[in-house]
Order: C-alpha cells, then sequence, then structure tokens
C-alpha cells in the first residue's frame, strides 16, 4: 500500500484566498471571516474570456484548484486526477436554465445554461482547466461531501489506481436556496462559500519530484449511522472513527486535535459531539469548527485537513470528522511534517 501525502493546498473562501502561507495566517489569527467570496478575489483569478464562459462555481473551483496545484509546485502533464464533493452542485444556473422555460416555454431553454445543471459541471471545467486527465470522480452528499472526496482519493493512491490526486470540494450560496432552507427548518445552519483543494500524491512520488509534503493522511474510512433521511440517529458508536485509527495504527490517546464538521445545526452537532466522545473516551483532545468560522460547505474539508496537517507536526495526529443527518460520516487521521 502507498503512502499518502498532501502536498499543496489551494482555498478561495470568504476572508480567506490562498495556500499554504494565507492558510496558516488566517489559523493564527482566531478569527471569524465573511460568509461570501469577495468578487474581486474571482476577478483576478482569469481572464475575460474565463469569467464569460464560465459560471461563478466554476470559476471558484478553478481558482481553488490553481492555487493548490501551485502550492504544491506540480506539473499535472506528470498525471493529475481530480475528486471534486458538491452538496448543491451548479444551483444558480439549473434555476436559471428552468426559469427559462418557465417563463418562455422551449425557446427559453439555454444551449449554454444546460451543461451546468449535470453535477459533474465543476469538475469537468476543473480538469480541463488545469489538465487533470486522470481520473475524474464527483460526489454529491450532504455536509461530508469533501471530506469523501479526500477519503476517496486517498484511497485510489493507496491502491495504486492514481500517483496523485486533486481533492476536495465546492458550493456557492444562491439566495433561493436559503429562503428553501429557511422553510425546511435548516435556516440556524451557518452556510457559506467557497472551494478548497488539497494535492495528494503518493510519497515516493512526491519524493522522487522533490516536493515539500505539509503532511501525511495516516488513515481514513468512511461509514454509514443508522438513521432515516435528513434526520439525526440515536447511535454514539463511530465505526469509522474506529476505522481510520485502527488504518492509522493509531490509539485514540494520541489524537492532538480534532477539526469537526458542527455549523449550528444544533441537532447535528449534539450527535457529532457524542459520536467523538464515545470514541476517544476518556480523552478529550482541542476541538474545532472551520466551518464555524467561514460557514458551511464542501470545500472546508480541503481547509480542515490542511490546517490539520499545518498545525499537527508536533502535538501528534489531528482527527478531521464530519457527520451528515442520515449517517454517512467520514474520519481521517492526519499527521503533520
Amino acid at each position: 500500500m502507498n503512502r499518502v501525502v498532501l502536498t499543496g493546498v489551494g482555498v478561495v473562501t470568504g476572508g480567506l484566498a490562498g495556500g499554504r502561507a494565507p492558510l496558516e495566517a488566517f489559523l493564527a489569527s482566531g478569527r471569524p471571516a465573511a460568509r461570501l467570496v469577495d468578487p474581486a478575489v474571482l476577478a483576478g483569478a482569469g481572464d475575460e474570456g474565463e469569467a464569460r464562459r464560465r459560471s461563478r462555481v466554476c470559476r471558484l473551483t478553478v481558482a481553488a484548484a490553481r492555487i493548490a496545484l501551485a502550492d504544491a509546485g506540480f506539473d499535472p502533464a506528470g498525471g493529475l486526477g481530480l475528486v471534486l464533493g458538491t452538496e448543491f452542485g451548479d444551483l444558480t444556473s439549473t434555476i436559471a436554465f428552468v426559469d427559462g422555460f418557465l417563463e418562455r416555454g422551449l425557446h427559453g431553454l439555454s444551449p449554454l445554461l444546460f451543461p451546468n445543471t449535470v453535477m459533474n459541471t465543476m469538475a469537468a471545467t476543473a480538469a480541463i482547466a488545469v489538465r487533470a486527465r486522470e481520473l475524474s470522480l464527483t460526489l454529491n452528499a450532504p455536509t461530508v461531501a469533501g471530506d469523501l472526496a479526500i477519503v476517496r482519493a486517498a484511497a485510489a493512491i493507496r491502491s495504486g489506481r492514481a500517483a496523485a490526486v486533486l481533492a476536495g470540494g465546492v458550493d456557492e450560496i444562491d439566495p433561493l436556496l436559503g429562503r428553501v432552507l429557511g422553510e425546511m427548518g435548516a435556516g440556524g445552519v451557518g452556510r457559506g462559500e467557497g472551494a478548497g483543494f488539497v494535492v495528494l500524491e503518493s510519497a515516493t512520488a512526491a519524493r522522487e519530484r522533490g516536493a515539500r509534503p505539509l503532511g501525511e493522511i495516516l488513515g481514513a474510512a468512511w461509514r454509514a449511522l443508522p438513521a432515516r433521511p435528513y434526520c439525526v440517529g440515536r447511535r454514539a458508536a463511530s465505526r469509522a472513527i474506529a476505522a481510520a485509527l485502527e488504518d492509522a495504527g493509531v490509539r485514540a490517546e494520541a489524537i492532538g486535535r480534532v477539526y469537526t464538521s458542527a455549523s449550528g445545526d444544533l441537532a447535528r452537532d449534539r450527535w457529532e459531539a457524542a459520536l467523538l466522545d464515545a470514541a476517544l473516551a476518556p480523552h478529550r483532545p482541542p476541538r474545532e469548527s472551520l466551518a464555524a468560522r467561514v460557514g458551511r460547505h464542501a470545500g472546508v474539508a480541503a481547509l480542515s485537513v490542511a490546517a490539520a496537517a499545518l498545525r499537527g507536526a508536533t502535538g501528534g495526529p489531528a482527527l478531521v470528522h464530519a457527520v451528515a443527518r442520515g449517517g454517512n460520516h467520514v474520519a481521517v487521521v492526519v499527521q503533520g511534517s
């Protein structure tokens, strides 16, 4: 089995756009960030032609992907895969496409908007933009989409199916989405928007090209807990955390920090806390949710994994954990270099 190292990070979210240096400064500040991406960030992330051809969420994706590759000093010509997680896809384009039909019938259907109604449009656009010509996968799931993308990418590298993968997630805020979620009773969730990627490579490939890893994915797992669709379950025994620790060869008491997915959904946040309490007891390492600082979106997973690597060189490995209503949950053990 190949060891999996993290060699670069790229994040474009509210109050943060950049690679490892801006991320370290953001982590050290301890301050919350804006929930919306500054338009000036996207304005400087591509030429006028790209802005005209691509939807906003695709521009977020491409910008973060380019930053991550530059941060890693990685040339995609050597072979690169891409795994992307998203909760909502290009919802803005989808709404505009449907509105065109509702307002003007068949003549209102836009062939330019139609490709963006497909859930993998962001991954396809980014793969073309950064020349990622190997495996490509889009994962659509609430809360855990970005985390799931990273563990699936790590699994591909460990098994030898890929030597390097760009992995992360993206979501944007749409006004209609906010209203609908509020009507469904999910208005208290602290949503944000943005994209985040990490560059994962086999340790051998990274060493051969002289890369300086930020950290290593020691273990990862994804499982399902019994729960009704979009509901919180009762069980507090996490098979994902146990499997990730076993995969990493790490005991619970060795975990130095935990990055959670808490975001203001009080019932789900309490469930996650109970899962962590049961899995790590009696050990209680510090817990932090970066989603609480930038808002919840699929790109936060890359932010959390990179933070775990940057902060975990001396304090022991960190656990990155996320659980969704409905029972999907992901655990990643990360060791800093």
